[in-house]
C-alpha cells in the first residue's frame, strides 16, 4: 500500500477509535452518530485538487462561519447551564471540529489538529466511561496512535527535511510525491514492531496507574456522567408504564455479591434460588386514579438507628424495636442476616436496594483520598435512600444534587413469615394504620363488593392474603400487551372487570387495594425479581428487564410479609459464557479502575510483599528471611542484565542494526547492506538517526578510502528505496567491484582511529 494511503488510513482509524471510546459511554445520540458516519465517509474521498476538494475550497468561508456559529451556540449552552455546567455542547463542538478537519485535510498541520481533537474525544470518553467497552476502544487508540505519530513524523521528514536537504543536486532527484506514493516505505514489519511498542506503552501506563498514589473520586464529583432513569423508581408510579418499558431493556442496574448464594454448589439449585430473589426498592402507600404516590406522612417515616459492626464500621438499623422483640443485639442480628455487597450502576434515582426484608444498611468506608462518599437516609414506609456526600477538609459535608451509582452493604432477614417480628394491627398507631388502609373515595361499589366476596370465608389476615392471591391468579392472566377501555376512569377497575389481563403493576395494585378493602394494611413495592448468575465473577447481575412490582401486607405478629399475586411468567435465560466474561470484566473495571484508590494500592503492595516473603519477621525470629521466589526473581533479573551487557560489548546490536531492515529486496539493497556491515566491522558505524546521505557525507569529510563510491551508492539506494527507481544490474555489478577499496585503511587522513572520527 502506498505511503500516503497508509498514513491517511491510520489517521482515520485513530479518529474512529477515539469516537468509539465516546460512543461506549452512551452519551452520543444516534442522529449525531449517523451524521459523524456520513460526513466521515465523505471526507475520505476529499483530496486536494480533486472535484470534492475544489468544491470545499470554494465553500471554505461558509464552513468557517458555520464553525464560528457552532462554537458560539455551544458556549452559550454551557454558560446557560451554570451553576451545574452541562458539557454536552462542548462534546458536540469537538466532534464537529473533528469532522471539519477531516474534510479539510491539506497538510501535516491539518493531520496534527485531527490528532489533537481525537485526543480530546478520548479524554471525554475517559471522563464519562462506566463500562469495559471504553477499555477496548482505548487500547485500540493507543496502538493506532503509535502507528499514526510515527508515520506523521516520517511524512514530515520526507516533505520538509530529508528530500530538500540531502538530494538537491542529485542527478536522480527523488520528488516528495514519488516517496509518498512509494509502496516500500512501510510494510507489515513496521506495523508489527510499532504495534508491539503500543502494547508496551499500554503495559507501562497500567503500571503507572497502579503505582502512582491515588486521590480517589474527589476530583470526579460533579461531572456530567451517563445516567439512567428507570420508569417506576421515582416519586410516583403510573399504571401501564413500568413493566412495558423495561421488558426488553437489558441495561445492568445492579450487581450483587451474595455469600449464601455463592455457597450453593449445584447450578440448578442456585438458579432456582436466584429466580426467587426480590430486590426491594421504592415503596408507595397512597393510590389515586391509576397512580401510586407517597403520602409523606411523618407517622410512616423510616427511622434509621446507627449501630457498630464487627469490622469496626457503622450500620443503620431499620427497626430497632425488633432487637428487643427478638432479644438480640445488633451484632447477632447482622450475623444471622443475609449479607449483600451491592453495586448500583448508573441509576439516577438514589434508592438503596436490598433483598427483602432489609434490616440494616452498612456504609463502605470512604476511599482513601476521596472527597465523595455514600450515606443513607430514611424515606417513608420502610424505604431507604442513598445520599451522595461531598466531604471537605474542614469536616463540613454537603449533599450532592446528582446520584450516579455507588456501593454499600445490605443485610436482610429471611422473607418467610415468622411470628414475633411485629405487633397486632390494632396496636399500631391509628394514623399509621390509616395510612396503609386508605383507599380512594372514588373506588366503585362493585370493587368493594368484589373484595367482600373474595374474603367472605377468610377469618385471619393470612387467609385473606391467600384468598386474594388465588383469585387473581385464577381469573386474570399475565400480559404486556395492555388493553384499555377509556370509558372506565380507573385503570385498576378496568383491569379487574373488563380486561382480565395485565402485568405486575396491575396485579400488585389489585392485591393492595382488595386487601385494604378487606381490612389488611398493605403497601406497594417496586424493585427487581431474580437476576443472572455470573460464575466467573461470582456475583448476581440484575438488569432493567427484571423490574417487578409486588405488595407487602402487615399480618400482625408476623410483621410485614411479601405478597406477590402476579402469575409466574417466563424467566430470562442464563447468561452465556461470553456474556459472563464481559459482565465480570465490567465489575472488575468498576472495582479496580473507577474505585481504585490508595487503600487498594497498599493492600496490593502488602500481598506482593507477603508473596515474596517480605511480610515481616515472625515472633522469635532473628531477622528477615527472603522467600525462595524472591531469590529466583532477583537471580533472573541479574542474569538478564549480564546477558544484555555481553551483547552490547560484542557489538551484536551494532552489527545487525544498520542493515537488518534491508534483508532481501532488490540487489542494490543487498549491496548497500553488505557495505554497511563491512564498514561497521572496521569501526565506521552508521548512527541510528543518520540518513544514508548524512553517513556518506561524514565519511567523505574525514576522507575514508572509498567514500566517493559510498556517496554514489547511497544516492542510488535512496532513489531505489524512496523513489521506486529500478537500478540496472550493470550499475550494481560495477559498484560491487568497487566496494573492495572502501575503508581498507585503518586510520583516517589525520592519523586518528576510525572510532574517533565516527
Amino acid at each position: 500500500m502506498r505511503f500516503h494511503v497508509v498514513h491517511k488510513l491510520v489517521s482515520y482509524l485513530l479518529a474512529i477509535a477515539a469516537v468509539a471510546t465516546l460512543v461506549s459511554t452512551g452519551t452520543v445520540p444516534i442522529p449525531t452518530l449517523g451524521l459523524l458516519l456520513v460526513f466521515g465517509v465523505v471526507s475520505w474521498f476529499v483530496e486536494p485538487g480533486n472535484r470534492l476538494g475544489r468544491l470545499l475550497d470554494r465553500a471554505e468561508l461558509v464552513f468557517n462561519l458555520g464553525a464560528l456559529a457552532f462554537f458560539a451556540v455551544s458556549l452559550y449552552e454551557v454558560v446557560r447551564s451554570f451553576p451545574e455546567p452541562d458539557l454536552t455542547p462542548v462534546l458536540n463542538l469537538v466532534l464537529f471540529l473533528l469532522v471539519y478537519k477531516l474534510l479539510h485535510r491539506r497538510s501535516n498541520r491539518d493531520y496534527l489538529q485531527v490528532y489533537v481533537l481525537s485526543f480530546l474525544v478520548v479524554l471525554a470518553g475517559a471522563w464519562l466511561a462506566q463500562t469495559v467497552l471504553f477499555v477496548i476502544g482505548f487500547c485500540s487508540y493507543v496502538v493506532i496512535a503509535t502507528w499514526t505519530l510515527i508515520l506523521f513524523h516520517l511524512r514530515h521528514e520526507i516533505e520538509d527535511n530529508y528530500l530538500v536537504k540531502h538530494l538537491p543536486d542529485s542527478a536522480e532527484k527523488v520528488t516528495a510525491a514519488r516517496v509518498l506514493n512509494s509502496r516500500r516505505v512501510v510494510g507489515r514489519s513496521f506495523f508489527l514492531v510499532t504495534g508491539l511498542v503500543g502494547v508496551a506503552v499500554l503495559v507501562g501506563a497500567a503500571l503507572v496507574f497502579a503505582m502512582v498514589p491515588r486521590v480517589g473520586l474527589g476530583f470526579l464529583s460533579g461531572a456530567t456522567r451517563r445516567r439512567m432513569s428507570i420508569v417506576g423508581f421515582s416519586d410516583e408510579v403510573t399504571l401501564g408504564q413500568h413493566g412495558v418499558i423495561s421488558r426488553d431493556n437489558e441495561t445492568v442496574v445492579l450487581r450483587a455479591q451474595v455469600p449464601h448464594i455463592a455457597d450453593v454448589k449445584d447450578a440448578e439449585d442456585r438458579w432456582r434460588t436466584i429466580s426467587t430473589l426480590y430486590w426491594r426498592g421504592t415503596v408507595y402507600d397512597r393510590y389515586e386514579q391509576g397512580q401510586w404516590v407517597r403520602s409523606r406522612r411523618s407517622v410512616n417515616a423510616t427511622a434509621l438507628t446507627r449501630v457498630p459492626t464487627a469490622t469496626g464500621g457503622w450500620a443503620y438499623m431499620l427497626d430497632p424495636s425488633e432487637l428487643q422483640a427478638r432479644r438480640r443485639n445488633s451484632g447477632t442480628v447482622l450475623k444471622e442476616s443475609q449479607k449483600q455487597i451491592i453495586q448500583v450502576v448508573g441509576l439516577s434515582f438514589p434508592v438503596a436496594f436490598a433483598l427483602d426484608q432489609p434490616v440494616a444498611f452498612e456504609m463502605i468506608p470512604p476511599l482513601m483520598g476521596s472527597f465523595v462518599t455514600t450515606d443513607f437516609s430514611g424515606k417513608f414506609s420502610g424505604e431507604v435512600a442513598l445520599k451522595p456526600i461531598r466531604m471537605f477538609p474542614s469536616g463540613r459535608t454537603d449533599t450532592l444534587s446528582e446520584f450516579n451509582g455507588g456501593q454499600y452493604i445490605a443485610y436482610s432477614r429471611s422473607p418467610a413469615p415468622r411470628a414475633g417480628v411485629g405487633k397486632e394491627a390494632v396496636a399500631l398507631p391509628p394514623a399509621l394504620l390509616a395510612s396503609y388502609l386508605d383507599v380512594p373515595a372514588a373506588i366503585s361499589p362493585r370493587m368493594r363488593d368484589l373484595a367482600r366476596t373474595i374474603v367472605a370465608n377468610s377469618a385471619t389476615p393470612m387467609a385473606k392474603v391467600q384468598a386474594v392471591t388465588e383469585w387473581l391468579r385464577k381469573t386474570h392472566s399475565y400480559t404486556v400487551d395492555l388493553k384499555r377501555d377509556t370509558t372506565i376512569a380507573d385503570p385498576l377497575e378496568d383491569f379487574l372487570f373488563k380486561q382480565n389481563a395485565g402485568h405486575c403493576e396491575y396485579f400488585a395494585s389489585a392485591a393492595a387495594i382488595l386487601l385494604r378493602l378487606a381490612g389488611v394494611p398493605t403497601r406497594y413495592i417496586n424493585g427487581f425479581l431474580g437476576g443472572e448468575w455470573n460464575d466467573i465473577g461470582k456475583h448476581i447481575t440484575v438488569r432493567d428487564n427484571r423490574a417487578h412490582s409486588w405488595v407487602e401486607a402487615y399480618l400482625g405478629t408476623f410483621g410485614w410479609v411479601r405478597v406477590d399475586a402476579t402469575p409466574v411468567s417466563s424467566q430470562a435465560a442464563p447468561m452465556g459464557r461470553i456474556a459472563q466474561l464481559f459482565d465480570a470484566i465490567e465489575l472488575f473495571w468498576a472495582q479496580w479502575v473507577i474505585l481504585y484508590d490508595a487503600s487498594r494500592q497498599l493492600d496490593i503492595a502488602k500481598r506482593i510483599g507477603k508473596g515474596l516473603g517480605m511480610g515481616g519477621a515472625k515472633r522469635g525470629s532473628t531477622g528477615w528471611k527472603p522467600d525462595k521466589r524472591l531469590i529466583w526473581v532477583v537471580a533472573g533479573l541479574a542474569g538478564l542484565i549480564m546477558i544484555a551487557r555481553y551483547v552490547k560489548q560484542r557489538g551484536w546490536r551494532r552489527g545487525r542494526g544498520a542493515g537488518a531492515r534491508l534483508r532481501g529486496g532488490p540487489a542494490i539493497f543487498r549491496l548497500y547492506r553488505r557495505v554497511l556491515d563491512r564498514l561497521a566491522a572496521r569501526g565506521w558505524s552508521r548512527q541510528p538517526a543518520e540518513t544514508p546521505a548524512e553517513f556518506a557525507a561524514r565519511l567523505a569529510r574525514v576522507k575514508v578510502p572509498g567514500a566517493d563510491v559510498l556517496t554514489r551508492l547511497s544516492s542510488l539506494y535512496a532513489a531505489a528505496r524512496y523513489g521506486e527507481r529500478d537500478i540496472p544490474e550493470a550499475t550494481v555489478t560495477e559498484l560491487t567491484d568497487a566496494i573492495d577499496q572502501i575503508a581498507e585503511g585503518r586510520t583516517n587522513a589525520d592519523g586518528d582511529p576510525p572510532a574517533a572520527a565516527a
